[in-house]
């Protein structure tokens, strides 16, 4: 491995650890950034491969098993991102880990002072080409499946940009790998393209973390979304499991569209719901009000040093100015005079348990 090839893995094994790491040191974890850890770990040793030629056997061996956790993991960072929570269950795990097996197998078989018999070593190499290229097509599927329906713009966008970029990775660089037996130039585009598709790739879906951290959808372990011909008693438990076991009020950008489609039902019918059966003045008085029991809990915790701004953005508010207006009007003090008071005479201040909280975790 030379020149640029070397140079853009250097790179690409560089940035596969510090996903690894941003991954690790995030307080509170989805199943989506657990998932896209093994990813990041398992592509910095596979992309290392090459360089441990010369290492000892047990090194090369120890590449070769922590490297089998590539296309099969990323099947289920695509699932957990475009399904929602509890979407990768204990079976899409088995099928990830078996894959890995083989593939470790194949990789350690190269390893072995004896080789394979060819026909085993065949036989091998067509069931790991089969379940590799399965598990890169339900990459693939995952963001096409239910882009219609209640599926925001932004949302469809989203998927199709991911489904183009992961469909274009998958076709260079199986084009590049079967003309390089042919072409001897095409060996070493072929690494170059596998380093750069990987830091591609990895962004990306860095990116997408990002836009569910504020856009979640509704968890895959619920039950089917309730349809608009349920019962009020029905819709207004899921409400108040949205917010009160979800805690879907910590997403700045919630709007009642949003509860509707998770919900499955009108709009109008939530607005409702939440003004008759609820009792609730509107929306943002109720989610606002989810949102001031969540600061205080942390402005009341002696243990909690994060900054005022912190907690109003780990409480769902998109800003310092509504969350100062929004607090005084529910306790009629400042968050700054209520924290004062709350740590000097805690008895005197009604805290809350709920939502864990981000901001001041660890």
């Amino acid at each position: 491995m030379h020149g640029w090839q070397a140079g853009m893995t250097g790179l690409a094994v560089a940035v596969a650890f510090a996903s690894l790491l941003v991954l690790l040191w995030r307080p509170t974890k989805r199943d989506a950034d657990v998932l896209l850890a093994v990813v990041s770990g398992s592509m910095a040793l596979s992309l290392m491969a090459p360089w441990t030629a010369d290492a000892p056997t047990w090194v090369r061996w120890a590449v070769a098993i922590g490297g089998s956790a590539t296309c099969n993991g990323f099947w289920l960072v695509s699932r957990a991102l475009f399904r929602g929570e509890g979407a990768v269950r204990g079976v899409h795990v088995l099928v990830a880990a078996c894959v890995a097996l083989l593939i470790a197998a194949h990789q350690l078989a190269g390893l072995a002072a004896a080789p394979l018999p060819s026909p085993l070593a065949l036989g091998m190499d067509g069931v790991l080409t089969l379940s590799s290229s399965i598990l890169l097509g339900l990459t693939l599927l995952e963001p096409l499946r239910s882009l219609g329906g209640r599926r925001a713009p932004t949302e469809r966008r989203l998927r199709l940009a991911f489904a183009g970029l992961f469909a274009a990775c998958v076709l260079s660089t199986t084009v590049l790998g079967a003309l390089s037996p042919a072409w001897p130039a095409a060996a070493a585009i072929h690494g170059i393209a596998i380093a750069g598709w990987a830091m591609t790739m990895l962004g990306v879906a860095h990116a997408l973390l990002l836009h569910r951290a504020r856009h979640p959808l509704a968890s895959a372990a619920a039950k089917p979304g309730l349809q608009a011909g349920d019962g009020d008693a029905r819709l207004v438990a899921e409400l108040r499991r949205q917010l009160e076991d979800l805690h879907a009020y910590r997403e700045p950008e919630l709007k009642v569209a949003d509860l509707a489609a998770r919900l499955g039902v009108p709009e109008h019918r939530v607005s409702r719901l939440i003004g008759q059966s609820l009792g609730e003045a509107n929306f943002n008085q109720w989610v606002n009000r989810h949102r001031v029991a969540h600061a205080r809990r942390l402005l009341a915790d002696p243990a909690c040093s994060a900054s005022i701004l912190d907690i109003s953005s780990d409480a769902g508010f998109a800003s310092l100015g509504p969350f100062n207006r929004a607090f005084k009007a529910a306790t009629g003090m400042t968050p700054s005079a209520y924290r004062t008071a709350a740590r000097q005479a805690p008895e005197d201040v009604a805290t809350e348990t709920g939502a864990p909280a981000d901001a001041c975790a660890g």
